[in-house]
């Protein structure tokens, strides 16, 4: 049966999916809140996390962009803060848009001034149209602002030596204090208790899997190989290692078709997941990453990191 009750969407966006300060949960409150005070029910959430608004408009985000293509499933859309729905004037004025022509209520929850509620079904007069953009100006100038900064952070610290920049280091890594302050990142020589065997061990595996025994003559497994056996066994991949390592959750969500987010219990070892991680000798030390590995799971070449094949060889011979 139609009721007459506002049907909210509530939309939660994070550029850094561990950053506290702007927790989805927090979000998900302060956009209940507000839909409550504007007597509209939650009827569905639009979470986009690790998504930047400065890189992304509303529409193009994996789950947002899905619910706005679909305008009849609500009337009214929720943001906790004005950042999270946009962060340049462009975007507000696309957004302002689409709410003008689908009649749509866009209320923010928080922010300068306190909670702001535009009803787009009667369309907006003037001053408001000129406070969105202000606060449309304030967004991008913000992000600009944060852009610089940490370009700014980022070249200070290519200078000093050994200093690690954050973020998920590659595979095979592991940050480490340094002595002056700041990290470094280290070999991953020591398994971790709950997080499988060390990185460095599973990589040196692998090179012994892909080159074979020449002497042997048992001959490289292919990528392929490698990562259903690695599964099999339960070895964590880079990326749920790196969460086990932090204390979160394995697996995510992760990109499906367009418009649809997948979200899975933990993340596989995949031929491209092999090939994209760093090397590292037998002794620890750094090698390089490869521009020329490409999965060969359908060929005979059992050296897909490089290494001549056997057939290759002969033909060299023979010239």
């Amino acid at each position: 049966m139609k009721t007459d009750q506002t049907r909210a969407l509530s939309a939660i966006r994070l550029s850094v999916e561990t950053d506290e300060t702007t927790s989805p949960g927090r979000q998900r409150a302060a956009n209940e809140g507000a839909a409550a005070s504007i007597g509209a029910s939650i009827i569905g959430e639009a979470v986009d996390l690790g998504v930047s608004a400065s890189k992304t408009t509303p529409f193009e985000r994996p789950e947002l962009g899905s619910w706005l293509t679909r305008p009849d499933e609500f009337d009214a859309l929720m943001f906790w803060r004005f950042d999270r729905a946009v962060r340049s004037m462009a975007d507000m004025n696309a957004l302002v848009t689409w709410a003008r022509e689908h009649r749509k209520v866009i209320v923010f929850a928080e922010g300068p001034g306190g909670r702001l509620v535009l009803d787009f079904r009667n369309g907006v007069d003037l001053i408001t149209q000129l406070i969105l953009q202000i606060f449309a100006f304030a967004a991008e100038f913000e992000a600009q602002s944060i852009r610089e900064r940490v370009l700014g952070a980022q070249a200070a610290m290519r200078g000093m030596e050994l200093r690690w920049r954050g973020s998920r280091p590659p595979y095979g890594y592991i940050p480490v204090p340094l002595e002056g302050g700041g990290w470094t990142l280290a070999p991953a020589t020591e398994a971790i208790e709950g997080c499988g065997p060390a990185p460095v061990a599973v990589i040196e595996r692998i090179i012994r899997d892909l080159m074979g025994d020449p002497a042997e003559k048992v001959a490289g497994k292919t990528v392929s190989t490698i990562a259903e056996e690695l599964n099999a066994e339960g070895i964590r991949s880079p990326r749920d290692w790196w969460s086990l390592v932090k204390g979160r959750e394995t697996g995510g969500k992760t990109g499906g078709a367009k418009g649809q987010r997948i979200s899975r219990e933990r993340f596989k070892w995949t031929p491209n997941v092999i090939i994209g991680s760093h090397r590292l000798s037998a002794n620890g030390s750094t090698g390089q990453r490869s521009a020329k590995l490409r999965p060969k799971s359908r060929r005979s070449d059992p050296h897909p990191w490089g290494g001549a094949s056997p057939r290759a060889s002969s033909r060299a011979a023979g010239r």
